[in-house]
């Protein structure tokens, strides 16, 4: 009976569904595998940028790292104290939710890269290479999070804002802000609907145990013996 259960359709809309814990403990431990290299990238983003594309403007890209790595630092240290075990690990719930709010504010801190680096008078080909490869850098981080969407849309909102601000303001509604705004709704787009498959796989593999009970209480014959009944519940 709770073979057959779980094997049954659920016919409520999927709004109204609910993970069950296993299945919503298994994203987040997606959530801390994946989320490391989309640290990682912004990091890598920041110094090609820094150190490439707007060398000639030091002061900026040095207050931009500093902002950024600090930003980097506590999200980082609160992914790996979880990873490796310690006090927030027993906590995953609270670790994600701190895991989501430090990415706000890493991806802001990432976003103003888009203002300190693109002063009056540079180069359209060297502010449509730094706008491009952030955004880019953003999508994919927000990607690497798709486990959770929440975080997903703190990793890539805050940094797409500013990133389609900077361009329009230094290029006006042009092409190239067009390209930038529809490039990132489809990355919005593709990673909403990731994340939707994510989670229904992870409901196929862990499904909700109450409604199995349910359904299996609801099968069990009124002549079962008080024994086999208490046995199927339990």
């Amino acid at each position: 009976m709770a073979a057959e259960a779980a094997l049954a359709v659920d016919e409520r809309p999927r709004a109204q569904r609910k993970l069950s814990r296993a299945a919503r403990l298994h994203l987040i431990d997606q959530l801390s595998r994946w989320s490391g290299s989309g640290l990682a990238l912004f990091a890598g983003i920041a110094i090609f940028n820094g150190v490439v594309i707007a060398r000639a403007l030091p002061l900026r890209a040095a207050a931009w790292t500093l902002i950024l790595f600090a930003a980097l630092y506590l999200c980082r240290r609160y992914r790996s104290a979880f990873r490796r075990g310690e006090a927030i690990a027993a906590k995953p719930f609270r670790w994600r939710a701190y895991h989501t709010s430090s990415l706000a504010v890493v991806s802001a801190a990432f976003g103003a890269g888009a203002f300190l680096l693109l002063p009056g008078g540079t180069p359209p080909a060297a502010a449509m290479q730094t706008l491009a490869s952030m955004l880019a850098a953003a999508l994919i981080a927000a990607a690497l999070n798709l486990a959770h969407r929440p975080a997903a849309a703190a990793a890539g909102f805050p940094a797409f804002a500013a990133i389609s601000a900077a361009s329009l303001f230094a290029f006006g509604l042009t092409q190239f802000t067009i390209v930038v705004l529809a490039a990132g709704l489809s990355g919005a787009a593709f990673i909403a609907v990731a994340s939707a498959e994510a989670a229904r796989r992870a409901e196929q593999r862990f499904p909700r145990t109450a409604i199995v009970r349910r359904e299996a209480d609801r099968r069990a014959s009124p002549a079962m013996p008080a024994a086999a009944k208490s046995a199927i519940a339990g």
